[in-house]
């Protein structure tokens, strides 16, 4: 009797696979509702991001649900395969929980979601439910599956100068070039048995072909009746290598077996090997695999001695063209961690005979935590050896010490840290951003609080110093005011209002800024208001202004307007204004592009039989605020990416079609 209620509670259960924090239920027909959950009270706002919406940033918003979770229900069908992130103001994050996982190609993982696979499990398990009283439960054989994916653009794109070469005070609108451009990645990956798994990438074409073009002088390089010709024989013959101007090539591969006591993986090419960030900073970052390496890791079995988790790597590599090492080992025992990392690069290429002959670049680095709930501390340092210049603690050693508070709401918090980082301190495979500039101390602090609810206030300070010249008090100051404030309340629906503004000042002697010829500088300003559902048909709205005031020659101002759509349509409109300083000439400041505009939009095609394609274009004259020509804006901070002089003097028309799965 136990029995057959038991098979027919998993029987109605096959309506909602539960994953983690994904959930499938089972809707009519072939649809299905995904259901995406996410935790961090800390987040002003949070998206979900993916092949179903076509990666375009920044993703479709979620909402807090009665668990204070992040939440975002898509619908989708049984056939479906999805991949995805969560994506908060510019940061991309990997679902740690995903139930399944998928090669992003960049040192990380896509959260992985085969829809007919979650419900199997259901049904797997409801098997026996039809009255017969089988114990044991069946097993399916395993079937090799590998997933092909795909980063494709296609398309056309015209380029024009804005203002003359030699005389840039003439303006105008002058053609450039104009031409077929391509990118094609095909990835291929998965478990081809239970336990290994492989991963390559094809690179099938990257390249531009002009139809017309000249250049700066004004000769004709590429004519039109030539070009034309070109086109039609390349496209109607050989594609490819037409765009490419060359053949497909293996562009990276990637293999790997897990056991329960060992975990290997192999890669070479533009393949990458997984990211780490240890303690306070990230000691192997993103990096291509280049002529190759081997990494051990420890399986599940023996990665877990009782309370404590244990993680250990050795792996030898080519990864610098010659022969070296990134390994660690790590224990964490719940409230405190220790980890410590040893690189190595030698004077060796290929033979063994001379590995320790010589050692070029060696690191030591070690990091530690307690997590005592209301306070966390971390420290990390790092010493560094090389063969060609003799050891000095002060120029080889950096180290780092961070203490953070937070209260039980997460409503007040505090954090301070201070960074040494020697004249010759830099990593071998790590992210030198983490550390900073070379032969600086910095003193940092943030404190941030939320009176209400719906406000939170912080700011975040520091002050460098010059190492190697104290005595002239070569410090520099910093500060970093920001506030995020929701107004959900106010109109309804999920709204929020993001505002900073940071400055520095010198303390140095006798210098000041080129930009403000003063000891204080305004650097940025800038403010985010974002809005879902504003009106009938649309689902989100982004509106960001931005204000650079550190370049040199000039002052740029950005508004930027972007759309979402619910037909899969998403637009932008952005508006710059470029201002010269008052130091420059009058030639330079004739010289000045002093106006900026960008238009876009993009649809996602509804046609899962050819994977959804992005079709999208743009104009964009003396500005350019999307990422490497793609439909993507691309913000630091509320401004735009790639500073004040970013495509000043120039305009690019383009109409493409991407395919990113």
């Amino acid at each position: 009797m136990y029995k057959k209620l038991f098979a027919a509670f998993l029987l109605l259960t096959f309506s909602l696979s539960v994953y983690a924090d994904i959930q499938v239920v089972q809707l009519e027909g072939d649809s299905v509702e995904i259901i995406f959950t996410y935790e961090d009270d800390s987040a002003a706002a949070m998206n979900v991001i993916g092949s179903f919406d076509g990666w375009i940033v920044p993703g479709d918003p979620m909402e807090k649900n009665g668990q204070g979770l992040w939440e975002y229900r898509l619908t989708a069908t049984v056939d479906d395969e999805i991949q995805y992130k969560f994506y908060d103001d510019g940061n991309w994050i990997t679902d740690p929980m995903a139930p399944a996982e998928k090669d992003d190609g960049f040192g990380g993982a896509n959260g992985l979601i085969i829809v007919a696979d979650l419900l199997g499990m259901s049904e797997v398990a409801a098997a026996g439910t039809d009255g017969s009283d089988a114990e044991e439960t069946v097993v399916p054989a395993f079937k090799s599956k590998l997933n092909f994916g795909m980063y494709t653009i296609l398309g056309s794109r015209t380029t024009f100068s804005t203002q003359a070469v030699a005389d840039k005070t003439i303006k105008g609108l002058e053609t450039d070039s104009t031409g077929i451009s391509g990118k094609s990645y095909w990835k291929i990956g998965g478990d081809i048995t239970p336990r290994s798994n492989i991963w390559f990438e094809l690179m099938v074409l990257d390249g531009y072909q002009p139809v017309w073009e000249q250049d700066a002088t004004g000769t004709v390089t590429t004519a039109t009746d030539t070009g034309l010709s070109g086109l039609f024989t390349g496209l109607f013959v050989n594609p490819v290598h037409f765009i490419e101007g060359g053949d497909p090539a293996l562009n990276s591969i990637k293999a790997g077996i897990e056991t329960p006591w060992i975990e290997i993986d192999s890669g070479y090419g533009y393949a990458k090997p997984r990211t780490r960030s240890s303690v306070l900073w990230e000691t192997l970052n993103e990096r291509d695999a280049n002529d190759g390496y081997v990494r051990f890791d420890l399986g599940s079995e023996i990665s877990k001695i009782g309370d404590v988790d244990i993680e250990a790597t050795f792996a030898p590599n080519k990864m610098s063209g010659n022969l070296g090492l990134f390994s660690w080992i790590g224990a964490d025992f719940g409230k405190f961690k220790f980890d410590f990392q040893y690189d190595a690069k030698s004077v060796a290429t290929d033979s063994l005979e001379n590995l320790f002959e010589k050692l070029y670049h060696q690191d030591l680095i070690l990091g530690l935590n307690l997590d005592l709930s209301f306070i966390e501390i971390s420290a990390q340092s790092m010493v560094n050896l090389y063969s060609e210049t003799d050891f000095a603690f002060g120029d080889n050693f950096s180290g780092e010490l961070f203490v953070e508070m937070e209260n039980e709401k997460r409503s007040l918090g505090a954090s301070a840290g201070y960074r040494y980082v020697g004249s010759g301190s830099e990593f071998l495979f790590g992210n030198n951003d983490d550390l900073g500039d070379k032969g600086t101390q910095v003193i940092y602090a943030s404190l941030y609080g939320k009176p209400v609810d719906m406000l939170k206030l912080g700011f975040n300070t520091s002050a460098t110093l010059v190492t190697d010249n104290l005595d002239n008090n070569d410090v520099e100051l910093y500060g970093k005011i920001y506030s995020d404030l929701e107004l959900t309340s106010l109109f309804g629906h999920t709204t929020w209002f993001n505002a900073y503004a940071d400055m520095k000042y010198l303390l140095k002697k006798d210098y000041v800024y080129d930009a403000s010829l003063s000891k204080y500088l305004f650097r940025y300003f800038g403010m985010k208001f974002f809005m879902d559902k504003p009106a009938e048909g649309i689902d989100g709205m982004d509106i960001y202004y931005g204000l650079n005031n550190r370049d040199e020659e000039h002052v740029f101002n950005t508004l930027i307007s972007s759309f979402r759509m619910s037909n899969n349509f998403n637009a932008e409109l952005g508006l710059g204004l470029r201002t010269p300083r008052s130091v420059l000439s009058q030639t330079e400041k004739d010289s000045t592009n002093y106006f900026g505009f960008s238009i876009g939009g993009s649809w996602q095609i509804p046609a899962p039989k050819i994977k959804s394609p992005v079709l999208y274009g743009a104009f964009v004259f003396n500005m350019d605020p999307y990422d490497d020509g793609t439909n993507n804006l691309k913000m630091e901070d509320y401004t735009t990416d790639g500073g004040s002089d970013k495509s000043d003097g120039s305009a690019q028309f383009r109409l493409m079609m991407k395919w990113d799965f």
